[in-house]
């Protein structure tokens, strides 16, 4: 009989089903605790999903039958809590954006080698059918030189959203809005297909939200390594939900991404990739992948093999959005590499 792994889930929220739905239907993991400030949700979903519920993180802690932790707390959690949790010897698993600060991250990246421990981010778009075909599709040249790149994300976010939590739509806890919450999986998966960000120009504002402290609507231009150009817009306070279109441009073809499904064009031939099953339990528009990067994960730690998505990883794109911000506030061209190596926080509109 295979192995299980004694995970923790932290923070019961918005998001913590799809976790906790994953972990209770792989084979290789099992939920031993889950953990919340309000009690009565971390027992409701221990009753659902298996485990013990608690209101005490350092009785997370403590426990020796837990192996990993996920992180799925508000985000000006999320440092403090994975580096307890690396401190106390167990893997993490933290939902994006992995910090709201550069320095932090790099504090987190930098105690799970310490400890050699492993650390992992959310970004479970890429695990889908339509990302990783256009993956393959660029690294095996299909597409020729790459040229640029475009994405547009419009959904809606109401104002009860924001009155939900009391986070939510603040610089000092949220840490942002439509960039660091919504539309960061869209620019992971920009970078992790374009390739490395040169310089960053942005301009980011509050259009649709004006009790909030954060922009709810953005416009960016990268500029790439490889000398193509992206162009990205982003808002949530758009009347619904609508599917994220993502665009690559090369000098032989295209590949458009509409929500979970793909297009390649090649030389005027166009061949589609859809999901190869359905997925009931969240919106399509979230993607399917949260089963998928977990199961990666968890698998990686049975064998003893570097998590796929690490910190190093995770933490580009939350960089990206950082130095939107900077560029919005400045009105300068950021140099992204420049700013990775020694960060400097901008916030406010």
């Amino acid at each position: 009989m295979e192995r299980k792994i004694g995970v923790a889930l932290v923070g019961c929220g918005r998001i913590a089903p799809l976790h906790a739905k994953a972990l209770k239907e792989l084979p290789f993991t099992e939920l031993v605790m889950t953990m919340d400030v309000i009690r009565e949700r971390a027992e409701e979903m221990a009753k659902e999903y298996g485990g013990k519920g608690t209101d005490d993180f350092q009785e997370v802690l403590a426990n020796p039958e837990v192996e990993a932790v996920e992180i799925c707390t508000p985000h000006y959690n999320h440092a403090r809590l994975v580096l307890a949790a690396l401190n106390a010897g167990k893997h993490v698993l933290v939902e994006k954006p992995m910090a709201i600060n550069v320095e932090d991250a790099k504090e987190m990246i930098s105690t799970a080698q310490n400890k050699g421990l492993q650390l992992g981010v959310i970004f479970q778009n890429r695990y889908n059918e339509a990302s990783r075909a256009v993956k393959e599709a660029i690294e095996k040249g299909e597409l020729g030189q790459i040229r640029g790149a475009r994405a547009f994300l419009t959904w809606h976010r109401s104002d009860e959203y924001y009155k939900l939590d009391p986070w939510r739509g603040t610089w000092a806890q949220e840490g942002g809005g439509v960039l660091i919450n919504q539309a960061i999986h869209t620019l992971d998966l920009m970078q992790w297909l374009m390739g490395e960000i040169k310089t960053v120009s942005a301009s980011c504002r509050r259009w649709g939200h004006p009790h909030i402290e954060v922009e709810d609507t953005a416009e960016a231009y990268f500029r790439f390594a490889n000398g193509a150009l992206g162009c990205f817009y982003a808002n949530n306070c758009y009347p619904t939900d609508e599917p994220i279109f993502f665009e690559i441009t090369g000098d032989r073809g295209k590949a458009q991404i509409l929500a979970d499904r793909a297009t390649i064009i090649i030389d005027g031939e166009s061949r589609e990739v859809k999901p190869q099953a359905e997925s009931v339990s969240h919106p399509a528009y979230w993607g399917r992948g949260h089963q998928i990067q977990l199961a990666h994960f968890y698998q990686s730690l049975l064998k003893g093999e570097a998590v796929e998505i690490d910190g190093r990883s995770g933490m580009v794109a939350m960089a990206m959005v950082l130095s939107m911000y900077a560029s919005s506030a400045t009105g300068a061209e950021i140099d992204f590499q420049q700013f990775i190596k020694g960060s400097h926080e901008v916030n406010g509109l």
